[in-house]
């Protein structure tokens, strides 16, 4: 019975002691305050403020996000300082953003879940994903990469077919962080896409899943005759960074190819193949090409060899 008593009597203690050290709203607010500030004078006082924040865990995240849209950009740098050292307890507070009717902030609070790139965002994130609303859509679609959870390439690779160039970049983005071999197939169309960006993310995002399918699709595919000088371009990047010894032959094919474009981009391919003589031989006998442009390119992938 004392022996009971007693460990009530600790228990009680431990979370008496618990509450006591918790910050007051007034303190919390104050605190967040000064990482908002921008006088000088406060500066020497942030990381020890971030890192009092971020004890007090999902406490600090419901103050901050109270002021989310204040168009203040000390104020958003603050609110990810304490999501971000919050952590996996900052989910709940930001999917109550995330399901509020302003878009700025909605997109927001996806940004930083995909900043601290938490499984138990990935749910709402892919909820996110299906809004009406641009802005979040492309938000969320850039966060789901960092969640770390599969069951969202479905989601991702629909996204691929988006009106917007922003949100079919972020899914790509987020399919080559996934590394998901389900998307290979989805991503390849997208390297003739009409925006730029979309197909240099592309470009990365099938090197990043890699693979010897993900090479011999891209082989296979370089041998068509419907393709374009641009599409054709990043299918030669990619088998770049692919760095498979497999594509070897046909990049150093491509470097007596008739058209200049194929040969040059072939040099900045084979520039991503360290250690490999035939290839440093085969660049440097490029140095001398009739075109200018693919001198360059090889005098850039024999750089890019040393420097590796």
């Amino acid at each position: 019975m004392k022996l009971k008593l007693l460990i009530i009597l600790i228990t009680l203690a431990i979370l008496a002691s618990s509450a006591f050290g918790r910050l007051s709203e007034e303190k919390l607010r104050y605190k967040f305050l000064v990482l908002c500030a921008g006088d000088i004078k406060y500066y020497d006082q942030f990381e020890f403020v971030k890192k009092k924040l971020s004890k007090e865990g999902k406490p600090a995240v419901w103050l901050a996000i109270q002021y989310m849209g204040r168009k203040s950009p000390r104020k958003a740098r603050a609110i990810k300082w304490v999501a971000e050292g919050v952590g996996e307890d900052a989910v709940e507070p930001l999917t109550y953003v995330l399901t509020r009717p302003d878009e700025d902030n909605a997109a927001y609070a996806a940004y930083l879940l995909g900043e601290i790139g938490s499984r138990k965002a990935a749910v709402p994130l892919m909820l996110a994903a299906k809004s009406e609303s641009n802005k979040l859509r492309s938000a969320a679609v850039g966060a789901l990469g960092s969640c770390g959870d599969t069951s969202a390439v479905p989601i991702l690779i629909e996204a691929l077919s988006d009106t917007l160039p922003g949100v079919r970049r972020r899914a790509a983005l987020s399919l080559g962080k996934l590394k998901d071999k389900r998307a290979i197939q989805h991503l390849i169309p997208l390297m003739g896409d009409t925006c730029v960006f979309v197909r240099y993310t592309t470009s990365y995002a099938l090197a990043q899943i890699g693979g010897e399918k993900t090479t011999k699709i891209l082989l296979e595919k370089l041998q068509s005759d419907t393709l374009d000088n641009i599409e054709r371009y990043h299918i030669i990047e990619t088998l770049g960074l692919l760095n498979s010894d497999e594509s070897l032959p046909t990049l150093l094919e491509l470097l007596e190819d008739p058209l200049y474009l194929n040969r040059g981009f072939a040099c900045q391919a084979l520039g991503h193949f360290r250690g490999h003589y035939e290839v440093a031989n085969a660049l440097k006998r490029s140095l001398h090409d009739a075109s200018g442009f693919v001198q360059m390119m090889a005098h850039d992938a024999l750089k890019s060899i040393r420097n590796d």
